[in-house]
């Protein structure tokens, strides 16, 4: 069985995997080393159409969801105490509207 490899920070890769006498589908052990793949990992396989397999690592999975939040240039923390911070000035500057 011939299976198309591809890992999106590399780009495409081609190489053969094998499946062995239970089914199990045999990644190319250089391949496994350069992703820093481990035995037990978790892969997640998705058939696409024309019969070809998407094999992604639970990791590349995460960061690509991670990847839909939006860049990570800021800390949403520092964000949420900024504008509770512009919230009490402006609620500070109407008490004092207010006082006579």
């Amino acid at each position: 069985m011939r299976a198309a490899l591809y890992s999106a920070h590399m780009g495409a890769t081609s190489g053969k995997a094998r499946l062995d006498e239970r089914g199990r589908l045999v990644l190319p052990a250089a391949l496994r080393r350069r992703l820093g793949m481990r035995p037990g990992d978790e892969l997640l396989v998705t058939e696409m159409p024309a019969g070809v397999l998407r094999v992604e690592s639970r990791q590349a999975a995460a960061r690509a969801l991670i990847g839909l939040a939006g860049p990570v240039d800021h800390s949403t923390v520092a964000d949420l105490a900024a504008d509770r911070r512009r919230d009490a000035d402006e609620e500070d500057a109407d008490a004092r509207r207010a006082s006579p």
